[in-house]
């Protein structure tokens, strides 16, 4: 009898986390055209550098349907709904961070080491993609709704003088 309810409660607890998962919507109510990323350089070198993600929407977005970020290559970056040239563009920029590594103090004695900070954990990416695909975020009903597309072209990358 204790093994059935212990197997009910490892099956009840496993399940659970399910419904955490985000679930990706096939038809969005907007649409998209093709999708393209860009890497680009500054010309100096605290510009900096990264990627641009433009995705051609249509006017719904930029009126009804807020995006919200954009998945890409293990990324997350928020996007921007632009007007460029006549036609709306969703732009998602990642920037590479540069990394400063802190000072750290080594010493035999460990209280010499108190103002050391420990290493950030990084997040878990939430989606398995391939390096041609991204998964946007937007808003639907008071609800965060995810979108993937595929085929991404890669354009030359953009350097800045």
């Amino acid at each position: 009898m204790k093994l059935i309810s212990y197997m009910m409660f490892a099956l009840l607890f496993s399940l659970s986390g399910c419904s955490s998962q985000k679930k990706l919507v096939k038809n969005p109510p907007f649409e998209m055209g093709d999708a393209t990323c860009q890497r680009w350089v500054g010309g100096r070198a605290e510009s900096g550098s990264g990627l641009l993600l433009n995705i051609p929407v249509d006017n719904a977005v930029a009126t009804n349907t807020p995006l919200q970020q954009a998945f890409f290559r293990g990324r997350v970056a928020d996007i921007k709904v632009e007007e460029k040239d006549g036609e709306w563009m969703a732009i998602a920029n990642f920037i590479n961070q540069r990394e400063e590594k802190p000072d750290m103090v080594m010493h035999a004695d460990p209280k010499k080491e108190v103002g050391n900070r420990p290493p950030k954990l990084e997040e878990k990416f939430p989606f398995e993609l391939g390096p041609d695909e991204c998964v946007v975020s937007y808003m639907e009903d008071g609800k965060t709704k995810y979108f993937k597309i595929t085929g991404i072209k890669e354009k030359k990358p953009l350097t800045y003088q």
